[in-house]
């Protein structure tokens, strides 16, 4: 008993002692930090360096795809979203024995002049930084020249290839984390490292109880090209007619795949934090459209449904009695019982509130995805479809892509199979004029005005619904605009009305999709999208006097320069760059040591070394 209180003794001595240590060194430590002029930055910087956060170990150079965020694509494997790793470099100058030695070597590596560096040598700083943006070559070059002092720390940058197409659904991420769009509902899928499959419950990881151990990859029902070709056509329709606002939808009518989502004006997730908030909001889940613009579409339907399953023929529409004889009360039971007003499970996160009260008119509004559920359901046989986003995910330890769980997209049936297929020939039968173009289109307008607390807007609403093919569709088109004006729409020889826009659009769409074959899982990043976002970093940079070169007006030698050190030596002009290929420059336009002058633009050609 005696000798087990002495060792009991002991350790509590040698515990207030290592505690005494430690208070001593905090209050020295204090001291220092105190006497010294030492900024913030620099003691974080500081017990970074501490912590062995800045060496340049192998973990600085490895492969930037077992470690950054998960990569989104389109059903084709097209980058929507994509993550690539850079590096910063901090020195030490007390620590450097040859400044000019040290500057002349980091120069020919960084693209910066060596005057500049070594002015930054020079510093009495214990931590200074002198370059950002590198790339792993030149961290690795950096790593060969040996020189005491020198540390890099990697860091992830987000880029979205496509800029302004589908933001809305792609949302964007600060600091790694997603704050909107399916960057935020899969926020946890996405980031590096292990998760449980439990915290994604609507995709089926067949049995896996861990995953991310390499990183998960995100496959979209999207295609972007479709998405690109609605974001054109609708932007050009809000020019010429003068619109505030522009929505587009494309899905199957079926599966409730969303093939496209287009919200303009729309807004770069590459600078969300330079767009409005109202034009970042995604409402593609918020009521403002009139229920009325699909009126005649929707009592046709109506009528038929009412009528029970009699199947009778009926009139068209200029010798039946107004609304087919369908009091209001029969309208609004039938649309209550297909459910088209009934609000859509979100499948991405909205920043907009569901509200359907009535915003002029006594009507309630709708929004664009219970238009496209809804009629999606009176032409697939009665079936009202989950629409969806997400076709699947790739996670690459496992090899293998994981679908979503047959319970994630709810099929219910509205009308049954008899009166799905009476209502669906119905509106074929009875839409004339588009046999032709082997489609069915309807297009509608509204005009009302709507109160808003002190102050009373005037909106002009446009429709277009069109369903491709006639026989059986299998893609449907939904396209909106608003005017919060009265003036009327200008009149001229290139206005086009959104009904002859959406036609055209919708053949070419399909035909175009027709053509698209998804790809397997591509086994490396697409080259031309690194460069775009190399010449996205080059147009952020900043100059200061330190960076621009002795010689202003020459063209400097790049051939045999990467593609990230050619644009490094390009930042001190003003230059429009077109890249073509990808890999080492292997020529130059204008030629090395060619005056400027007024020279606007620049092209480099790269190619790959075999």
């Amino acid at each position: 008993m005696y000798n087990i209180a002495v060792r009991k003794q002991k350790r509590r001595e040698r515990r207030l002692f290592a505690t005494g240590v430690i208070m001593v060194l905090l209050a020295v430590a204090g001291g220092v930090l105190y006497r010294l002029p030492v900024s913030l930055q620099d003691i974080s910087r500081i017990f970074q360096l501490a912590a062995g956060k800045f060496s340049l170990s192998p973990a600085d150079t490895m492969s930037a795809g077992d470690v950054l965020r998960g990569t989104i694509y389109d059903r084709n494997f097209n980058e929507l979203s994509v993550s690539y790793q850079l590096f910063s470099l901090y020195v030490h100058p007390a620590k450097i024995n040859n400044h000019s030695d040290a500057a002349q070597k980091l120069a020919e590596i960084i693209g910066v002049a060596k005057g500049a560096v070594e002015a930054q040598l020079k510093q009495s700083r214990r931590v200074v930084e002198l370059a950002d943006d590198l790339d792993g070559d030149q961290v690795k070059a950096i790593k060969n020249l040996e020189i005491e002092g020198l540390y890099c720390t990697s860091s992830e940058k987000r880029f979205y290839p496509e800029h302004t197409a589908a933001p809305h659904v792609l949302g964007y991420t600060v600091d790694g984390v997603g704050l909107s769009g399916v960057e935020r509902k899969y926020d946890i899928l996405l980031q590096p490292g292990e998760y449980q499959p439990v915290d994604v419950p609507d995709v089926d990881f067949k049995g896996n109880t861990v995953a991310g151990q390499k990183r998960t990859d995100l496959i979209l029902t999207l295609d972007i090209e479709l998405q690109k070709a609605i974001d054109k056509e609708l932007n050009r329709l809000l020019r010429e007619q003068g619109a505030a606002v522009g929505m587009g939808l494309l899905m199957e009518p079926a599966s409730g795949r969303i093939l496209a989502f287009s919200n303009q004006p729309s807004f770069d997730p590459n600078y969300f934090w330079k767009s409005e908030g109202v034009t970042r909001k995604n409402t593609l889940y918020s009521p403002r459209f009139d229920l009325n613009l699909a009126r005649p579409l929707l009592v046709r339907a109506a009528a038929r449904i009412q009528d029970g399953e009699q199947f009778a023929p009926m009139l068209p529409q200029t010798l039946a009695a107004p609304d087919f004889g369908l009091s209001a009360e029969q309208y609004a039971d039938v649309l209550n019982r297909i459910e088209f007003l009934q609000p859509v499970l979100q499948s991405l996160p909205s920043d907009v509130p569901f509200n359907d009260e009535p915003a002029g008119g006594g009507q309630k509004n709708i929004s664009l995805m219970q238009l496209g559920v809804g009629l999606a359901s009176l032409i697939n046989g009665g079936w009202r479809v989950t629409p969806t986003f997400v076709d699947s995910v790739y996670d690459q330890q496992h090899g293998q892509r994981f679908s979503l769980k047959k319970e994630a997209i709810t099929r219910t049936h509205v009308l049954n199979p008899a009166m799905g297929v009476a209502v669906r020939r119905e509106l074929l039968t009875h839409f004339t004029g588009q046999q032709k173009e082997k489609l069915l289109a309807f297009s509608g307008t509204s005009k009302r005005v709507v109160p808003g607390g002190t102050i009373t807007r005037y909106v002009q609403q446009q429709l277009f619904v069109g369903m491709i093919p006639r026989e059986k569709p299998t893609m449907l088109l939904i396209m909106a605009l608003e005017r919060n004006t009265l003036d009327p729409v200008p009149k001229g020889e290139k206005i086009r009305s959104l009904s002859s826009v959406g036609k055209t659009l919708l053949t070419d769409l399909y035909a175009g999709a027709q053509q698209e074959q998804i790809a397997e899982y591509p086994t490396s990043r697409n080259r031309e999208n690194f460069a775009r976002f190399l010449i996205s970093r080059r147009v952020e940079y900043t100059r200061s006097p330190g960076n621009i070169a002795v010689n202003k007006v020459d063209m400097p030698e790049l051939v045999g320069m990467s593609l990230r050190k050619g644009l490094q030596q390009l930042n001190q002009f003003k230059l429009r760059i077109t890249i073509k290929g990808s890999g080492r420059i292997v020529s130059q336009s204008p030629r090395a040591g060619e005056r400027l002058g007024d020279v606007e633009r620049c092209l480099l050609t790269l190619e790959s070394a075999i």
